[in-house]
């Protein structure tokens, strides 16, 4: 248990770390390529808006220019056309906005608010500033913009844009004398200004990192149920099989497989504990196999092994679980009686000694044994109590063996 818990936490503690630090990397690449995404979008409408007025003024301009004489034609126009055709852009995909922002325009629509203004005078103060870029609004309408100025290069722009006298007069007409004029060569007049949502591609990354950490989540749940079952049958079961085989390598006796001595002390120091807590009675018994050295001199030790074995097991029949019998030494056993007084423990040593001598063994025949039997008197130590049964027993093979003496009182 204490294994797999030590296992289950080190798994756990490595997951966290890596699902974080995982969740982490992939969550600002998925904002990085967003925000590329945006910026790829955003260059390519402004691409898009110098792509129409080019052909604006290429194509169209040419053909148009002789029927402002009569009617002006705004389609004549690049800026124009390029905000016209790119609005209509907009109303398809809400939040994309192109804007020929100008500080003095001929036409009302095109006139710069107090934020494109501020933009506007940035590339004033600044000739050499071609772009700016950056992130403007909050909320769902956030979104990436670009802007470069609008510079009068051209003689040719002053036309339309220097006095209202020298502008066309079916311009006039329509946009009349008091917006769009007094513009100079090389000063920078407004901006052209894209705007992309970011919304779209920040929600895009959003769910991806969540499926992303669904499945990592996922696969980190099938990789733990696996990695337990493998450590289930792989490692804790035959670790368990193994401990419990050296559990009885160190605790058990190998010839009578009844618990060895120092098991047998561990139980007796616990059930005394419990005994002196609880008021209980609490009794050993010590018995010794009767000529056992003629035996193994007689018959061979292979045989003095045959009785030791099937004295444990005369031996166990007659005990109840809760009691212990141990393999003492050599040929001597001792038996811990829980919750037993000294007068139950000494029926249950007359039941014993008459199980041993009462049938015979294979080839040896008849076997007796004494016994010396004492109950704890709640103030002496384990060896104290030994040592009276083994007085006990002493007496008991001193008034001539195969008896039950009971230890005297201290």
């Amino acid at each position: 248990m204490r294994l797999r818990l030590t296992f289950n936490l080190v798994l756990a503690a490595v997951f966290l770390i890596g699902i974080v630090a995982a969740g982490w990397y992939y969550h600002a690449q998925l904002q990085r390529d967003a925000m590329a995404e945006v910026r790829h979008n955003s260059q390519l409408l402004m691409e898009t808006a110098l792509a129409i007025r080019s052909y604006t003024t290429d194509q169209i301009k040419p053909h148009l220019d002789p029927l402002n004489a009569e009617r002006f034609l705004p389609q004549t126009v690049p800026a124009f056309a390029a905000t016209e055709t790119l609005h209509r852009l907009g109303d398809r995909y809400p939040g994309y906005v192109y804007k020929e922002s100008v500080l003095n325009p001929t036409n009302p629509r095109d006139r710069a608010n107090d934020w494109e203004r501020s933009l506007i005078e940035q590339f004033r103060a600044d000739a050499a500033l071609g772009e700016l870029s950056g992130i403007h609004g909050e909320g769902v309408e956030q979104s990436m913009y670009v802007a470069r100025p609008i510079t009068i290069k051209q003689a040719s722009c002053l036309a339309c844009h220097s006095t209202p006298e020298a502008a066309p007069a079916t311009m006039r007409a329509v946009y009349g004398d008091a917006n769009g004029f007094g513009w100079t060569q090389g000063e920078t007049v407004g901006m052209q200004l894209v705007r992309v949502p970011v919304l779209f591609p920040l929600e895009k990354a959003r769910r991806a990192f969540d499926t992303f950490m669904l499945s990592l989540v996922a696969v980190f749940g099938l990789m733990f149920a696996g990695l337990n079952l493998a450590l289930e049958r792989l490692v804790i079961v035959p670790m368990a099989r193994v401990n419990r085989r050296l559990e009885e390598l160190a605790t058990k006796d190998f010839l009578t497989d009844l618990v060895n001595r120092r098991r047998f002390f561990e139980r007796l120091e616990a059930d005394m504990a419990e005994a002196r807590i609880k008021h209980l009675g609490l009794s050993v018994i010590i018995f010794d196999l009767d000529f056992f050295k003629r035996i193994n001199d007689t018959f061979g030790h292979d045989s003095g092994d045959s009785v030791l074995r099937h004295t444990a097991l005369r031996v166990r029949e007659l005990l109840r679980s809760s009691d212990c019998a141990a393999r003492f030494g050599g040929e001597e056993f001792i038996i811990l009686l829980r919750e037993t007084r000294i007068d139950a423990a000494m029926a249950i040593a007359e039941a014993v000694r008459a199980k041993i001598a009462g049938a015979p063994y294979e080839v040896v025949g008849a076997v007796s044994a004494s016994f010396g039997v004492a109950e704890w008197n709640h103030r002496e130590d384990p060896r104290s109590l030994i040592n009276r049964a083994d007085k006990a027993l002493y007496q008991a093979k001193q008034d001539g063996r195969n008896r039950v003496v009971r230890a005297a009182d201290e």
